[in-house]
């Protein structure tokens, strides 16, 4: 069994999208559409790793990633975004990785093995 990846994004396509490449990757997905569902799932499920949108209705990611923290500091949380004006305040939340869309497969698979200390189970 893999380990669980709980992935937030509020657009369809782009959470599916995101869905397939964190399965392709070795993690067992778990989707969420905005970051009150997210939080909901994350309490419930625990997931090893998080990869969660910023710019998202109800909790935003950095909400999002705030109460992660809180809860457990040491889930590693990785941030996506396509504003980029999001790049000056990221210092103050400090994700695990940050990435711009688009991006690739390999940057998130780049991301996922840079964040601490979760390596995916072999399925």
């Amino acid at each position: 069994m893999s380990a669980k990846c709980l992935v937030v994004e509020d657009d369809p396509d782009m959470l599916q999208m995101l869905a397939g490449m964190v399965r392709a990757i070795g993690y067992q997905p778990l989707q969420a559409r905005d970051g009150d569902e997210a939080w909901e799932i994350y309490k419930r499920e625990n997931p090893g790793v998080v990869v969660s949108d910023i710019h998202m209705p109800n909790r935003n990611g950095l909400l999002l990633l705030r109460d992660i923290r809180s809860h457990n500091p040491h889930v590693p949380v990785i941030l996506i975004t396509g504003y980029f004006q999001y790049r000056g305040i990221l210092q103050d939340y400090a994700p695990d990785a940050y990435l711009e869309k688009p991006f690739s497969m390999e940057d998130l698979r780049h991301a996922l093995q840079g964040a601490r200390p979760l390596v995916p189970a072999k399925a």
